[in-house]
């Protein structure tokens, strides 16, 4: 049944040429995600955590709530998400609500989003419609805005955390 072979290396594997059905093109995945891609986060989840921090290396959707930090290159707050943090990256877009600041290179809040919170940009635009209270404080470079970054990653104070009546 059993054979023993007397060569001590194992030989060599043949790469597969059949595909399991229904799988197309599987590519392997990397740590640091090409620019494009984007993760979600469902508005089917809510994410709770004391000192919480969601970090992506690309696009990043929030369809559903979290309380936390949320920094990517670029953040999508979906007509349903809600987030109760700080909201930072190259380009932020708020079409929900945030209950934090704001920190990015471009910041657009459409129609249907409401901000309470400030919003720290080298660029800004607001829909009609839209609902923002807080103050909007335009940086001159980004170093400015990683300066706002690093002051407030820290732990927050009870008392300069945003306080939210569901």
């Amino acid at each position: 049944m059993f054979t023993r072979s007397t060569s001590a290396e194992p030989p060599a594997l043949e790469p597969r040429t059949t595909r399991a059905a229904g799988v197309r093109n599987p590519q392997p995945r990397t740590n640091a995600g090409p620019p494009g891609e984007k993760s979600v986060i469902g508005n089917d989840l809510k994410i709770i955590g004391q000192g919480l921090k969601i970090i992506g290396r690309g696009i990043l959707q929030v369809d559903g709530e979290i309380e936390g930090d949320v920094q990517a290159v670029e953040v999508i707050i979906g007509d349903q998400g809600k987030v109760t943090g700080m909201v930072a990256g190259d380009q932020v877009v708020v079409r929900g609500k945030v209950s934090g600041a704001v920190c990015a290179k471009h910041v657009a809040l459409q129609s249907s989003s409401e901000v309470q919170g400030d919003i720290h940009h080298m660029s800004f635009a607001i829909e009609q419609g839209a609902l923002f209270e807080g103050r909007s404080r335009r940086a001159a470079d980004e170093a400015s805005l990683n300066a706002v970054l690093e002051g407030r990653s820290g732990e927050r104070s009870k008392a300069e955390r945003p306080y939210v009546v569901s």
